[in-house]
């Protein structure tokens, strides 16, 4: 490893300026100021070149400070990532990228990372709040925070048309629809206590569906999860018009399939219904899903992420708020229809796709735009929440530090400059 120069920035160009002034000789120069001969006469034939000090780098000054910029980005959305989380990121990036270096599969080690942080002091590795309590921890004060800094953040970003503009604001988030919903009351003679339903498929068998709202009422395009490596053909034919699919092997949401939604299915749609852009797409903070090419493809698309505060959903996101609780009824009883009138038949993976179409069919537009308006996005407004769901103690803002959106036991990176602990 080549050693790391003793001299500074400052004192490497006081030094050229000596040697311009030819006040004193190069070697008696090189001498007082502690920096080898070779080093200035490289300086004095490219004055233009950027000095960089210690190990090297391997990535570029451009590529490096893309993903600096990237961080910094994230975290003022509500995407603090953790040191993990920036080795991840320069692993893919050296995956797709592929040039000579000496990390182990790609994966830079705890070294680079700090000559990294060194070479941007802007970033610096904090110990976030634990929250061990979830939403048990939230307060009024600490959701009514965030809109302060997601509103600072789109003024900053000139985006508070988007956030007014009902047509432009969008929700997204997964859940899971079991093959065979758990049962139901029935009736039966009164004193018996023992009754049984035959289970007509697999309860523990289930898929995943990410569904996207707008703030005016519309449901874009599904996809579907599911828990394969290769999806079998007859699945893939009995797919609605225009849905996605997402193949996993646990039939969880992951970067890559979040990438594929917001390729394939999100930027098409916002494309065939002539709908402006920007706009702006609240999702959880959910880390599987945010990566630098994530964030690249999204800005190139002109769709904004923006984290929802953590451990809120129940309260600031409108898909949990108002539209999974029907759309969950709504197939308990689909199911049951379906039973009934085709006995002996269960819901697989083959047609349960088939059954939620009808359901987002007759999904009330109504229904999505109380969602919005009740979690305070659309209008944009803080004041719309019921904030007796708040189960944290109430605390004051004064005399305390703006936090980011991600709350745990870990380190993450965070701004000195915005004082994100």
């Amino acid at each position: 490893m080549p050693k790391i120069p003793e001299y500074t920035k400052e004192a490497l160009d006081e030094a050229l300026e000596k040697i311009n002034t030819k006040a004193m000789s190069l070697r008696a120069i090189a001498k007082k100021y502690n920096i080898p001969r070779t080093t200035l006469q490289f300086k004095l034939k490219n004055p233009n070149s950027k000095s960089r000090f210690g190990p090297t780098p391997y990535l570029t000054n451009e590529e490096e400070t893309t993903i600096a910029e990237w961080l910094i980005n994230m975290a003022r959305k509500g995407f603090p990532s953790k040191s993990d989380d920036v080795l991840d990121t320069v692993q893919k990036f050296l995956s797709e990228n592929p040039r000579v270096t000496p990390f182990i599969n790609n994966r830079p080690g705890q070294g680079w990372l700090k000559a990294f942080l060194k070479r941007h002091p802007s970033l610096v590795p904090r110990t976030s709040k634990g929250v061990t309590k979830a939403s048990a921890c939230v307060s009024e004060t600490d959701i009514k925070k965030w809109f302060l800094e997601i509103k600072n953040y789109l003024t900053s970003e000139n985006l508070l048309d988007v956030i007014q503009d009902p047509k432009r604001v969008f929700n997204a988030d997964e859940t899971g629809f079991q093959l065979c919903p758990c049962t139901s009351r029935v009736l039966a003679a009164k004193g018996d206590k023992n009754i049984y339903a035959v289970e007509q498929g697999n309860s523990k068998e289930n898929v995943i569906v990410l569904f996207t709202f707008s703030a005016d009422g519309r449901t874009c395009p599904p996809l579907i999860v599911f828990p394969y490596k290769r999806l079998p053909e007859k699945i893939a034919t009995s797919m609605p018009s225009k849905w996605g699919i997402g193949r996993r092997d646990t039939g969880w949401m992951t970067a890559d399939v979040f990438n594929q939604f917001i390729t394939e299915l999100f930027a098409p749609y916002l494309a065939e219904n002539n709908i402006k852009k920007p706009v702006i797409l609240f999702i959880h903070g959910h880390k599987s899903h945010i990566t630098l090419q994530l964030s690249l493809t999204c800005k190139e698309l002109g769709v904004e992420l923006v984290a929802l505060y953590p451990n809120t959903t129940r309260i600031t996101q409108p898909a949990d708020v108002s539209v999974f609780g029907p759309i969950k009824k709504m197939y308990r009883k689909a199911v049951r229809k379906f039973q009934s009138e085709n006995v002996g038949e269960v819901v697989t993976k083959l047609n349960i796709a088939i059954i939620i179409k009808a359901i987002v069919d007759d999904l009330k537009s109504q229904t999505i735009i109380k969602g919005f308006q009740a979690c305070g996005l659309c209008p944009f407004d803080k004041n719309a929440i019921d904030y007796s769901k708040c189960l944290g103690a109430p605390r004051s803002v004064e005399g305390t530090d703006r936090q980011t959106a991600d709350y745990d036991e870990n380190k993450i990176m965070s701004l000195k400059s915005l004082k994100i602990l």
